[in-house]
């Protein structure tokens, strides 16, 4: 079973699961970019895929779509056609949200080319799995799912599978690798409350780039978002 430090972290992915849920406008973060020697392009493929069972903000993104007609536009739908609300909800599928999560593991990859094989085997080894089921049992509670026993799910947990879990919120080696995921603001917060808040950003800044991709292929000026520029209305 897990201390009480280590509960609190699961807590706070299963918090950051349900602020995610409500994936808002919001401005996007910034992948590092750098140039090494290039890693192997399968496995960087396989962490791309290990990089969406970690975060699986399609899902997200797929689960919110489904319960809000109007997402993603909510409370600004009635400045938009309906046939401009259903270009955009089209180009938000899964796949297509997913590829931002996929595009920060090839980022990751580029930068740390000698690092790839080891995160692959520390989110292989139960940190992608264990981090996936927490934010996607998450995001069921906050979107009118049953609520979460978070010490049933704790419980269910292999020790390895929490071995591998707390290696990637805790240990200073894979300070990169949280930075890639966005996870580092999520296990550092101090309070359930504030694991939600960090979750909300994270999911504004994952949702910015597919978002505003979608805009242009539907052709659509995202200023009608916007109280003032730059500042999400």
């Amino acid at each position: 079973m897990p201390n009480a430090r280590q509960a609190g972290w699961l807590r706070r992915c299963l918090a950051a699961g349900v602020a995610g849920a409500f994936l808002a406008l919001g401005a996007a973060g910034c992948a590092s970019n750098g140039a090494a020697k290039a890693a192997d392009p399968a496995r960087v493929q396989r962490l791309g895929a290990l990089f969406v069972q970690t975060m699986p903000i399609g899902w997200i993104a797929e689960r919110v779509a489904q319960l809000d007609p109007q997402w993603p536009m909510q409370q600004h739908a009635g400045k938009f056609t309906p046939a401009q609300l259903a270009c955009t909800r089209g180009e938000l599928t899964a796949d297509k949200v997913d590829a931002t999560v996929i595009g920060n593991a090839q980022a990751f990859a580029r930068r740390y080319p000698d690092r790839v094989e080891e995160s692959i085997q520390l989110l292989e080894a139960g940190a992608a799995e264990t981090t996936g089921m927490l934010m996607r049992a998450g995001v069921r509670e906050g979107t009118g799912g049953a609520k979460v026993d978070a010490s049933r799910l704790m419980a269910e947990l292999t020790a390895a599978q929490l071995r591998s879990f707390v290696t990637l919120t805790e240990n200073p080696q894979y300070a990169e690798l949280r930075q890639a995921l966005r996870l580092d603001g999520i296990t550092s917060a101090s309070s359930r409350q504030e694991s939600r808040q960090r979750g909300f950003r994270l999911g504004q800044s994952l949702m910015a780039a597919p978002l505003l991709s979608a805009f242009e292929r539907c052709n659509i000026s995202p200023a009608a978002i916007f109280d003032k520029p730059g500042m999400p209305a």
